[in-house]
């Protein structure tokens, strides 16, 4: 197996297990995550339908075929989670959490395109 192969796995797996058991807090309703969605006043169906895409895009991303269509899913969910944290002036770890999570992101697309 090549290199990159083995990169690019590794980078998929360090970020499609977060993926999963975030999406499954949210899906499950986990105290903490109910917590954080009612402190910000947002619905808890907004909650478990986050919790299902980031389900879906973490089960999409492991399948070559739909790849990229499972990473297309992951922008629109950091881009509200770091408006929701700039907008209720979250500490800038909480901010700066999805910007680091979108750039590893980029970086497995930009393998996967690269070895495609």
């Amino acid at each position: 197996m090549e290199i990159k192969t083995i990169l690019l796995w590794v980078l998929l797996l360090t970020y499609v297990v977060p993926g999963y058991i975030f999406g499954f807090q949210k899906l499950i309703g986990q105290k903490e995550k109910v917590r954080q969605f009612k402190g910000w006043g947002y619905p808890l169906w907004l909650m478990r339908l986050l919790g299902f895409v980031e389900v879906l895009g973490s089960s999409m991303m492991l399948y070559g075929p739909t790849r990229v269509y499972g990473m297309a899913l992951f922008p629109i969910i950091l881009a509200g989670a770091i408006y929701t944290h700039i907008k209720f002036r979250d500490p800038k770890k909480e901010v700066m959490t999805p910007v680091y999570v979108g750039l590893h992101l980029l970086v497995i697309f930009l393998l996967n395109l690269s070895i495609a």
